[in-house]
């Protein structure tokens, strides 16, 4: 969910409301610096003038649905709940760790967990109202917390991925990669199929001294889609086996300098269930890369 992030202050207004009436600025009360009572009236009108429509400009970019979630209303009750509080030092410091536990509940919901605010600040208060720290107690405590949430969050990711596998667009590139394959090795025995899924055919398997994952190899390639469309193409990219895709870094590994092949990688040896959107590659598609090995930089 997009959230409405408040901007640098308004120092040029205050500065300005600070400069226009000279020698109305300030004033002493024994050794207490003192802004005037007019000067203090302007700054209070310019800064809220200046958050509310800085807010204002953030809110009208939201969509229908974010503003439905958001409205005015509920944003101006937040903001009187801060703005009515106490001006002690320790309410607005209990307020910023406050805002910063809302933020991690968030999360916390958005990974699916139900948050009860109440057992979370009984469990808060618990701790905090001690006379002493259980240094072991709270190490126990935070990793047992980063372990739940760490799985959590593999769980989450698992079951969105199996939501994003199972889409229409996602098995329908399934499909035509499969089939793809099956044409292109019907008509050339030569493409091979290792362990992982990666298919490929080597022209020239190169030097004998093969790629290893940390070396940084010079290469000229061309990436397909099944459809013919080129999505990426250079003559000259250095890369590591190790910060490529998975299928793309286990190919180059059978070549050494000299080395040509074609690559043909299933969308889970690829970019997955996500794609590469920008590079026009959906869910779990194929990608076909002719490779060339200009050169191998041994790796550190």
């Amino acid at each position: 969910m997009k959230k409405i992030l408040l901007g640098v202050a308004a120092v040029a207004a205050i500065a300005a409301a600070s400069c226009s009436k000279p020698g109305n600025a300030a004033a002493t009360e024994g050794d207490t610096f003192a802004v005037s009572a007019a000067v203090s009236d302007s700054i209070n009108t310019y800064f809220g003038q200046y958050v509310g429509s800085s807010i204002l400009g953030e809110y009208t970019r939201l969509d229908s649905a974010m503003k439905a979630d958001q409205p005015k209303a509920d944003i101006l009750k937040g903001i009187q709940l801060a703005m009515g509080a106490p001006d002690q030092p320790g309410v607005v410091v209990g307020m910023q760790i406050g805002m910063q536990m809302l933020n991690n509940i968030q999360r916390m919901k958005d990974d699916g967990i139900k948050v009860d605010r109440n057992a979370v600040l009984a469990s808060f208060k618990k701790a905090f109202q001690a006379d002493t720290i259980d240094a072991e107690s709270a190490r126990a405590a935070q990793m047992i917390y980063q372990e739940m949430m760490n799985r959590i969050q593999l769980e989450k990711k698992a079951f969105d991925d199996s939501i994003k596998a199972n889409s229409p667009e996602a098995l329908e590139n399934v499909t035509a990669g499969e089939k793809y394959l099956t044409a292109a090795k019907a008509q050339d025995p030569e493409i091979k199929t290792t362990e992982s899924g990666l298919s490929y055919k080597i022209e020239n398997a190169g030097d004998e001294t093969k790629i290893t994952r940390r070396d940084l190899a010079q290469v000229k390639y061309t990436g397909r889609l099944v459809d013919g469309t080129v999505f990426d193409s250079n003559d000259n990219a250095r890369f590591s086996p190790a910060g490529v895709v998975a299928g793309f870094g286990e190919g180059l590994q059978m070549l050494g300098k000299g080395g040509k092949a074609t690559f043909y990688i299933p969308g889970k040896l690829a970019y997955g269930v996500e794609g590469a959107p920008r590079a026009g590659i959906g869910p779990n598609a194929m990608l076909i890369f002719d490779v060339e090995i200009l050169d191998v930089n041994p790796g550190k």
